[in-house]
């Protein structure tokens, strides 16, 4: 027997035939297998945006921003690096100036020079005195011509002074005593009269001065205040014969050498400041246009 009746095709197998797949669909779209593929590759850009714009961005604006800070947190410190490579450099040259400064002032004079100058002074013509006293006591005789010579002396000036006075040793030691007659000093003035750089830093001590020594020993004192260690300087040198002293005549001393009168000037320059101490930078000058600083002096006419 045979059964065709549920192998024949008919409508309801066609319409079995003609119902596919169904998809979910969001917002009036079917969510078929390429849309979700098509959702899910946006939505993962969408995500890596997000991502690099939220959290990639910020650290790679901080870090360009700490790596900025860092560049100049590290120019800062090689500035200051060499700005104090720069600073010990200038000290040295500070110092070496201040060191060659005091060593310049060093030849000048000082309060102690003033006062000790006139015992200086005194002391050579002491010894100066001694060493003639030492020569009128000894036998004519028996002196050396070169001593004699030194002293600017001989035997026959010794003989004719002990033969024009007699007996009279105090007279005789006159005519060739050495003698300190005016030692005056003046009060200290600012130096304004000599060069720019030096006005008003340096003080003059002027002392009067006025002796009498034979030619020797004049000689001899001169040199011994010039080689004096401050600077000093010797003006207005003015010489002459010594009056005979009380007891002599002009006649009497003729063929006697002759006691010299020199009066002169004796200038001391003093520093006013400590010379350890750095001066005072002067002020800059203002720019060309700017009016000067309140209590400073315009600049010359043309300048």
């Amino acid at each position: 027997m045979t059964t065709t009746g549920d192998f024949l095709p008919g409508e309801d197998n066609q319409g079995l035939e003609q119902v596919g797949p169904t998809y979910p669909t969001a917002f009036g779209v079917e969510l078929t297998p390429k849309v979700q593929a098509i959702g899910l590759a946006v939505l993962g850009l969408l995500g890596a945006f997000a991502l690099y714009n939220f959290v990639v961005q910020p650290v790679r604006e901080q870090k360009t921003a700490l790596e900025a800070e860092v560049a100049q947190k590290q120019a800062q410190v090689d500035q200051q690096r060499a700005s104090l490579q720069d600073r010990a450099a200038l000290q040295a040259q500070l110092n070496t100036a201040l060191e060659q400064r005091v060593g310049i002032y060093s030849l000048l004079g000082d309060q102690q020079t003033i006062d000790t100058l006139l015992l200086d002074i005194n002391q050579q013509i002491q010894n100066s005195n001694a060493a003639i006293a030492d020569v009128l006591r000894a036998d004519p005789a028996r002196l050396d011509n070169a001593q004699l010579a030194a002293l600017g002396l001989n035997r026959e000036q010794i003989q004719r002074a002990r033969t024009t006075f007699p007996g009279d040793t105090q007279l005789q030691r006159q005519l060739y005593t050495s003698e300190l007659l005016r030692f005056n000093p003046s009060p200290p003035v600012i130096l304004a009269d000599g060069p720019a750089e030096l006005n008003g830093k340096l003080e003059r001590y002027t002392v009067d001065v006025s002796m009498q020594a034979l030619f020797p020993q004049t000689l001899s004192i001169m040199r011994n205040i010039e080689r004096l260690e401050p600077l000093i300087v010797i003006r207005d040198l003015q010489q002459s014969i010594a009056p005979p002293p009380e007891g002599a005549t002009e006649e009497q001393l003729l063929g006697i050498s002759r006691l010299l009168l020199t009066d002169f000037t004796l200038e001391v320059l003093v520093p006013v400041g400590d010379p350890t101490v750095p001066p005072t930078p002067p002020p800059p000058a203002p720019a060309e246009g700017e009016a000067p600083v309140e209590g400073e002096a315009p600049p010359p006419e043309g300048g």
